[in-house]
């Protein structure tokens, strides 16, 4: 059987209290082996602090949609006062592509600076909301990526068959994905670049629980993936900290998904434990 390795990833560090609180409990407690850290994210000294406490292996949550930029206004973006415009309206004007490219470059180089600033070592990089898979962003992403000289990235191309998609917005948003997923196929091909071979957990935002969490488990075909999770504690007073958090890091630190990884010989590892054996 060929060998399976997994890097398990928890995303939006930074992003609140209690969201922090879940992703270290499911470092400390469960499976998950690597964590994105928001740099503009309204926790972000608290999460910086303990993640150099302990030792946790991380990469930059580049963000473009939530919250403020740490450069200052980004003409075509931002509001006049920095502010990220969300989701929706971000890839509205990304497609419209009448935005400040070098703004933006300053901006994704400024979220990297105040990580490293912060006295940690990034080993990947990924996008909030897969911000990466737009044509405008991705080569901005590639050259920042060059220049912090972390080439480790993760591929946003969903593994799991079309036929896993849901229905409503999140099946919408992954046949969007699925079609802007060509356009990477040649950077998989720089050898100065380090990929996954893919992305598992796309199908399941929102929906992550024990049972589908082993249904994926069992199904991983040998090769180096990524797991995308997003656990953490509930919070009605925090943007994203629902109940599915909760799920999240039930089923992250169930006994019985310990037992499965070493019944199938799952090797869990980290972006940078990758890069430097590829």
């Amino acid at each position: 059987m060929d060998e399976i390795q997994l890097i398990v990833n928890a995303d939006d560090l930074g992003n609140g209290q209690r969201r922090d609180r879940g992703i270290f409990r499911a470092c400390t407690a469960g499976i998950v082996t690597s964590v994105s850290l928001l740099a503009n994210g309204p926790t972000f000294v608290a999460a910086a602090r303990e993640s150099l406490t302990l030792g946790l292996p991380l990469g930059v949550h580049l963000n473009l949609s939530e919250g403020r930029a740490l450069g200052g206004a980004i003409a075509g973006l931002t509001d006049a006062a920095g502010n990220f415009p969300g989701k929706q309206m971000l890839r509205r004007r990304l497609a419209s592509g009448d935005f400040d490219r070098a703004a933006v470059r300053h901006e994704l180089l400024s979220q990297i600076a105040r990580v490293r600033d912060a006295g940690l070592h990034p080993d990947h990089l990924d996008t909030h909301q897969h911000c990466f898979l737009c044509p405008a962003l991705t080569g901005i992403i590639v050259a920042v990526a060059r220049e912090t000289a972390i080439t480790a990235l993760r591929l946003p191309v969903p593994a799991e068959p079309v036929e896993t998609d849901p229905d409503g917005q999140l099946g919408a948003d992954l046949a969007s994905y699925r079609r802007l997923a060509a356009g990477l196929a040649a950077l998989r091909r720089e050898p100065d670049l380090y990929f996954p071979d893919g992305l598992w957990g796309m199908p399941l935002l929102n929906r992550l629980t024990a049972q589908r969490l082993e249904t994926l488990l069992t199904q991983l075909p040998g090769g180096t993936w990524e797991l995308m999770t997003h656990p953490g504690y509930r919070a009605d007073d925090e943007p994203f900290s629902g109940p599915a958090r909760e799920r999240e890091l039930a089923a992250l630190t169930a006994p019985t998904i310990r037992a499965l990884i070493a019944t199938r010989g799952i090797k869990l590892t980290t972006f940078g434990a990758c890069r430097c054996t590829c």
